[in-house]
């Protein structure tokens, strides 16, 4: 006897039904693996992109992400009070900040990445190796045609300017903050 639940067939034959049922389940399993590592899944990009790029200055990293850049200030705050990322002097613009990444940050890559490839397997694994491919090159097609930025989840954004708004308050002292930190 199957004690699986029957659902609602006709949701179950709508795309756009199951990019949204499946992107759920893979947020959940996603926040857990990264909540695991000490990662916030909304810094994850930007660690990321400093691993494949390191020493970009917080305009650069704002642009490649779509992330407005004072809403990235608040990001790169964060990462650094968690030991993740520095700030350093940028060595072609003296108004703006490099940001690199700390060895400690360097350690947690590896986690990172393994954790992604397995949650990826996971999702995966009812799919032959051809059809992972053929799966992966349609959603491709399919994000590029909604105009979404490869590799950034539409959602950090927005994530990161609330995250902007809870960090900051009225009677904050000046900082880092007013200077453009580009």
């Amino acid at each position: 006897m199957n004690d699986r639940p029957t659902g609602i067939a006709s949701l179950d034959q709508r795309i756009p039904f199951l990019l949204s049922q499946l992107g759920s389940h893979m947020a959940g399993q996603f926040q857990r693996r990264m909540t695991a590592i000490g990662v916030e899944p909304r810094t994850y990009a930007v660690l990321m992109a400093l691993a494949t790029e390191d020493g970009q200055s917080q305009r650069q990293l704002s642009a490649r992400l779509g992330i407005h850049r004072n809403a990235m200030v608040t990001v790169i705050d964060a990462l650094e009070a968690d030991g993740l990322v520095k700030r350093m002097a940028h060595p072609d613009d003296r108004r703006a900040f490099a940001i690199t990444l700390t060895d400690r940050a360097r350690s947690l890559l590896p986690d990172l990445d393994k954790a992604g490839r397995s949650l990826e397997n996971t999702v995966t694994a009812p799919l032959s190796a051809v059809e992972r491919n053929t799966l992966r090159e349609l959603l491709q097609r399919i994000a590029a045609g909604a105009g979404l930025i490869p590799g950034v989840h539409p959602d950090l954004a927005p994530s990161v300017a609330a995250m902007a708004q809870q960090r900051s308050s009225p009677d904050e002292t000046p900082s880092r903050r007013g200077v453009d930190q580009s």
